[in-house]
């Protein structure tokens, strides 16, 4: 979890006779977090309200949504978004009638369909449909999140537990692009895949793509 992580990979380190490496992977992720630390100005009501679900349950109608106890919402608002189900815990069931009462500026998807975003995925095709769909969708249509095309999917896996922090950067950029002009989450995802985990960075892991 975001909140026991860096005391969980230290007592790791000493268990392991790692705690330099331990200690030189905290400071990496914390320096990358500060970045985020630009949006701590921010008023409530400059920030974009932000809807998220799971892109299976957008194809099946099911209306379930990350609400407060998700690594979802902890990256949601971790990027300076307010989540529009931040009164409610981990996934209730919402209604079309409710998503359009809030009228979310900003819709995130997230998306473990391992070919589509991930270390997998080279071809983003799929995802473009899916985002084309979702906006012209007669729930979502109606929202300001559609008629703005700001649409976004995310890889799962960047926005769970351990790198929720990576998925926030995603997210940040998308927020606030203005704000994020220097700031590439492609570069530091690949940082984390090469330099952390000694793994060729390859893959696509957010839609619309983010890179400067």
């Amino acid at each position: 979890k975001p909140e026991t992580y860096n005391d969980d990979l230290k007592t790791l380190g000493k268990m392991f006779g790692k705690e330099e490496e331990a200690n030189s992977f905290i400071k990496w992720k914390n320096e990358k977090i500060a970045m985020l630390e630009r949006l701590n100005d921010l008023k409530t009501e400059q920030k974009p309200s932000v809807f998220g679900m799971w892109a299976s349950n957008f194809q099946k109608e099911q209306w379930k949504t990350f609400a407060t106890g998700t690594s979802v919402h902890q990256g949601i608002e971790m990027a300076g978004g307010i989540n529009t189900a931040r009164e409610m815990e981990n996934y209730p069931e919402v209604s079309p009638e409710w998503i359009l009462q809030q009228d979310p500026h900003v819709v995130i998807m997230a998306l473990a369909e391992k070919n589509d975003l991930g270390f997998n995925a080279t071809n983003l095709s799929n995802v473009e449909e899916l985002q084309e769909n979702i906006i012209n969708h007669k729930v979502f249509n109606k929202t300001t999140a559609a008629k703005e095309k700001r649409v976004y999917f995310v890889s799962t896996s960047m926005l769970g537990g351990d790198k929720t922090y990576l998925g926030a950067l995603y997210l940040a950029k998308w927020f606030y692009p203005d704000r994020f002009t220097d700031m590439d989450p492609d570069q530091v995802l690949q940082e984390y895949f090469e330099t952390w985990l000694d793994v060729p960075f390859q893959g696509k892991w957010a839609f619309p793509p983010v890179s400067n």
